[in-house]
């Protein structure tokens, strides 16, 4: 008899440990909120910080990295906005063979070509 109400007492206390563990851990006061379905800039006092890599090729890069950054949407072409976003000059109307107001691959090449020994 006295170990199966040592038995009950040790079932009672589990049970009254882990109700209050429930309790205690549902407790705002006791909790951080859980922002996990929220954003970096839903915390008040945070600033996020985004790094993109440089959509502007350096005159060092190769013609295709060159293209490729420019041509971000994967068109196939650059156009003249996309070329005034470079530090130098590249004589688009020249470099335009077609006269299409586009640079495809062939076309912007040569440009950069030019473009990498100063417009020379």
């Amino acid at each position: 008899m006295k170990t199966r109400n040592l038995h009950k007492n040790a079932i009672v206390a589990a049970m009254a440990l882990m109700i209050g563990g429930i309790a205690c851990a549902q407790s705002p006061s006791l909790t951080l909120p859980n922002n996990s379905a929220g954003t970096p800039d839903s915390i008040p006092g945070t600033r996020t910080i985004v790094i993109e890599p440089s959509t502007v090729p350096s005159m060092t890069e190769s013609s295709l990295t060159a293209f490729d950054k420019l041509d971000a949407q994967h068109r196939g072409y650059v156009t003249r906005s996309d070329t005034d976003r470079l530090s130098g000059y590249i004589n688009f109307d020249s470099a335009d063979r077609n006269h299409d107001g586009r640079l495809n691959m062939d076309e912007f090449q040569r440009a950069w070509s030019d473009y990498g020994h100063g417009g020379q």
